[in-house]
Order: structure tokens, then sequence, then C-alpha cells
């Protein structure tokens, strides 16, 4: 059940990113240039990536955790990974800090600014909050949200205090990160430069298990069939009673170039695994209809999860830059439902 943060708690987060803003990091960091705040365990870092270098808004966007920086990796080498720039933001997981132009702020953003006393003018100087998770559209912060994001720059405003007045300097081009982390031993926080725990993205690989599926799989014969495969986001805000925030459904596709047809076109909700969902649509086509010869994706996360189905089978699979029968389906679709 999702609760709202209270007007004192909004007010809070807003006065530290008053701060933050003063404090102009952008300036000195871009947005590549990550900021690790360690309270306790290194995998609860919580990474701050600074943006506004280039001119353009400016923000700040904490990822919290391995994880958060898995998602960090995933979209600023989202085209060395060959994903679309559209896969790599929806698939983000991350507390954001903008500031904007006013109409980029959704009525409720614009009205919680004024219930709070605060009055902005001009480009790039409305601040605001968005909150991105993986299977859902950004949308508002809640009250945890609130709570976490006023307790995170606050940090970062520390350690950005600690960066200057220490003269800090940090060679973030090699794989460096500047980390304010509390420090047990003279109790109290600290700051210096140190390696990233890792700089490439870390894939998720799905593994059959079941034997008695395992020996299906291996038994099935050779249907000389080619596939493709791909789990896209819909792309659209969707509004549902059992959410608390607007979703954004994956779709998981399987289609056959050799019959020129779409297999399976299921719409996907952020609480179902679209991953294991084709995953296990894959091993329900072998088992029924044979191995095919070749399995296509364009996602280098979909490579991934197929890999192991694949290998088991003796599939070929293939990684190509478009998908003929697939995408030729969500081009139709797109158009029909804008």
């Amino acid at each position: 059940m999702r609760q709202e943060a209270t007007i004192e708690e909004w007010r809070d987060l807003y006065r530290v990113g008053t701060k933050i803003k003063a404090l102009k990091p952008w300036e000195k960091f871009g947005d590549t240039d990550l900021i690790g705040i360690q309270e306790k365990k290194e995998e609860n870092t919580v990474f701050f990536s600074i943006l506004g270098r280039d001119g353009d808004c400016c923000g700040v966007a904490a990822y919290e955790g391995y994880k958060g920086l898995n998602d960090f990796l995933m979209l600023t080498k989202q085209e060395s990974m060959g994903l679309s720039m559209e896969y790599a933001m929806f698939s983000q997981n991350n507390l954001t800090c903008y500031w904007g132009n006013e109409e980029e702020l959704s009525f409720e953003q614009q009205e919680l600014i004024r219930e709070l006393g605060y009055h902005y003018e001009g480009k790039n100087q409305w601040m605001y909050f968005m909150s991105y998770c993986a299977g859902y559209y950004p949308y508002n912060f809640d009250q945890a949200e609130v709570q976490r994001m006023t307790r995170y720059l606050t940090q970062l405003e520390a350690a950005l205090r600690y960066y200057d007045e220490n003269e800090l300097s940090v060679d973030f081009e090699q794989d460096n990160m500047y980390l304010f982390f509390y420090d047990q031993r003279n109790d109290g926080w600290s700051g210096r430069s140190r390696s990233l725990p890792f700089t490439t993205y870390n894939f998720r690989n799905l593994e059959l298990t079941d034997t008695a599926l395992l020996d299906k799989v291996k038994k099935a014969e050779e249907n000389g069939r080619i596939l493709e495969a791909d789990i896209p986001y819909m792309g659209v805000s969707v509004n549902d009673s059992q959410y608390d925030r607007p979703g954004n459904p994956y779709m998981c596709l399987i289609g056959d170039v050799s019959a020129g047809q779409v297999l399976k076109a299921d719409i996907v909700g952020p609480r179902v695994d679209p991953n294991i969902l084709l995953a296990e649509y894959i091993v329900q086509y072998i088992v029924s209809y044979g191995v095919p010869e070749e399995i296509r994706v364009k996602n280098i996360i979909v490579e991934a999860i197929l890999d192991h189905v694949c290998r088991l089978s003796d599939i070929r699979l293939q990684r190509v830059e478009e998908l003929e029968v697939l995408d030729e389906f969500l081009d139709a679709m797109r158009k029909e439902y804008p």
C-alpha cells in the first residue's frame, strides 16, 4: 500500500536539495564521474551521478547498491551493448532530483512547490523529484523514497564540502570514483579516491535445473525453424488499481521467421519477470514443437538469458540489429496504439 510523504518530509527534502544546488556540483563532476556514499556494507553504497555539465537539465541521480551501479553501467554502455536508449532508460532503478523547466513538472509537483512556499523562475530552476523503477513509468516519490533521498542528499552535501575543503582530486577516467565513507576506526566520515567495485555490466544468466524438463529438452528433435525473441517495453503509462504507481508493461515476444508469424505476444505486468517468462516460453516451444535451428535476438541481455537453454539444445543463438517478424509487429502495433 502506497504511503505518501507528509508536507514536512517534503520540506526537509527540498531544503537539502536547495543546499545541493547552491554547491553547483555539475561544475566539478560529469555524469559518469561517480560519487559513492558508504555508510556500512560496500554492497549497499549509494552511487551518485551528477547531471548538467553540458548545460542541459541539472540533476543528481542516486543509484542504490551494486544493483543500482549495474543499472548505471547499462545506461552508460547502452550503445556498446547494442541496447536501445528507450530500453536502457526504462530499465533504470534510481531516485533523481532534477532542476528543470516548469513545463516538465506534473500538476501535483507544481502544487507541492507552491505549498512549500518555493518560487522558481527561469530555465532549469524548478526542482522536482522522480522515481525510476523497471516495469513502471517514472513517478513521484512515495514516503519511503522521500525519506531515503533526504538522507542521501544530506550525505552528498557533506561529501561535496569535504571534497572541496580537502582539495581532493580523482582520476575518473581510470575507473575511479570519489568515495565518501564512514570510518569506523576514527568514528567519522572521510573521503578518498577508490576504484569502482566493477566496471562492466553483470549479465543475469538463467539455468534450467528441473531434471525432468532437462531430459525432455535434450530428447527433443530438431525442426529446422528460425525463431526471434524479444522483451521490449510497451512505453506507455498504464494505471491499474493493483499497482501503487503507473505501470510500463513489457511484451514477451516470440516470432517464427520461417513461417513469418508471431507465436507469442503477451503483455507482462511489473510483478512478472519477463526474462524468466521468455525462457519458459522457449523451453515450452522446444518440448512441444522441437528444437529450432536458430534463435535471433537483438538485445544482449535477452541473449544472456537464453544462452543456457540454447547451449543445452545446440541452438545457434544469433544477435542481430533487426528482427524481421517482431519489429514489423511492434511497428504496426505502435501505429495502431500510439
